[in-house]
């Protein structure tokens, strides 16, 4: 999902391509080239026959109740309503499964009814809507699912590789190390797909170089419990070279910072506050994080789709790594906001711009 330290310069030109992309008609096949990227050469091509619009999209939301879920829902609605999304959408619908895979079979059954053009998920589970995405696209149903993506090919699938994402954070420290010591990985909850894709995105970069070594604990993408373990490692490795971490990294920054640690080369993801204190003490960072926009690129997606264009089965969004060089106040963190904020909430690669105020409520 993306290179690994972006210039002045590069940022720069970034942000002239995404205002062209902005300009474009939301599926001019230049446009969704620049966002949607097949996750391997040989990801196949999704088109079907245009269908006239404005279209009825539903979303289907697994679980509401931590803060990206909250601004992810928020967006959702906010993005449906912008003038280059709204002359495709004749009507737009969330409903809350609550995580629930059963109820969500159910939600989607009653979308199939209520005769939907598309429905956008972000999945209870991998495997267990299969059967119902299966009914709805028989019925010529666009379904498109993000974040936690399925399994059935009958989907298209539009998420950010976590596994660059690791690599990337990887490849940051490698640089800001020289390639050698002690490196604390801060890692998230044990056993998922997301914490295994990153930790191996890691270790195929710290393999490369003989003298680093690596330290890991687990923080579940948790502030407090990040805090916890991080100060628990620096009591016994004091000779750290750097953090590679994830969700929850200010817990991690603070556990730091209240032990007079001598701070180090930092990775996160778009953690607010983690964000505020790497400026405020201009501490070596990078951030990269899974953006709740995401569903805007879905909605984009199944808009595409609906409308006779081509987008891969398997799509990577690119991703937007920020540097503390980088990290400007009002414009990627936000010191009127929580700490909890995540920070990265348009993609514009993707002509997708969401103003806080349309995240916050």
């Amino acid at each position: 999902m993306r290179r690994f330290v972006v210039s002045a310069l590069a940022t720069g030109a970034l942000l002239a391509a995404a205002g062209t992309a902005s300009a474009d008609d939301l599926v001019a096949p230049e446009s969704l080239a620049r966002c949607f990227l097949k996750e391997t050469p040989s990801t196949p091509i999704v088109q079907h026959a245009a269908k006239q619009g404005p279209y009825k999209i539903a979303f289907s939301n697994s679980y509401y109740g931590n803060n990206w879920r909250t601004e992810m829902l928020n967006i959702a609605s906010a993005y449906a309503k912008q003038p280059q999304v709204a002359k495709y959408v004749g009507k737009f619908e969330i409903q809350n499964a609550g995580n629930n895979v059963a109820q969500q079979v159910a939600q989607i059954r009653q979308m199939i009814l209520a005769r939907y053009d598309a429905i956008v998920v972000n999945a209870a589970s991998p495997s267990g809507l299969d059967s119902v995405i299966g009914q709805a696209v028989r019925q010529g149903i666009v379904v498109v699912a993000f974040d936690n993506t399925v399994t059935t090919h009958e989907a298209v699938n539009v998420d950010e590789s976590q596994y660059d994402m690791g690599r990337l954070w990887a490849e940051f420290l490698a640089k800001e190390t020289g390639g050698k010591g002690k490196i604390l990985m801060v890692r998230g909850l044990a056993g998922t797909t997301v914490d295994n894709d990153q930790g191996d995105g890691a270790m195929d970069v710290f393999k490369k170089y003989p003298d680093i070594h690596t330290v890991q604990v687990y923080g579940n993408w948790d502030v407090g419990l990040n805090q916890k373990v991080a100060a628990d490692a620096l009591a016994t490795n004091h000779d750290l070279a750097g953090v590679w971490g994830t969700e929850g990294m200010t817990g991690t920054l603070q556990a730091f910072l209240q032990v007079g640690a001598q701070l180090v080369p930092m990775t996160s993801e778009s953690d607010n506050g983690f964000m505020m204190l790497a400026v405020q003490h201009k501490m070596p960072a990078l951030v990269i994080g899974q953006s709740p926009a995401l569903v805007a690129a879905a909605m984009r997606a199944a808009i595409a789709v609906l409308a006779g264009q081509a987008v891969p089965r398997d799509a990577n969004i690119p991703l937007n790594p920020v540097t503390t060089d980088e990290m400007k106040a009002g414009a990627n963190y936000f010191p009127d906001q929580p700490n909890s904020f995540v920070t990265n909430i348009s993609i514009p690669q993707c002509a997708i711009d969401i103003p806080v105020h349309d995240v916050v409520k």
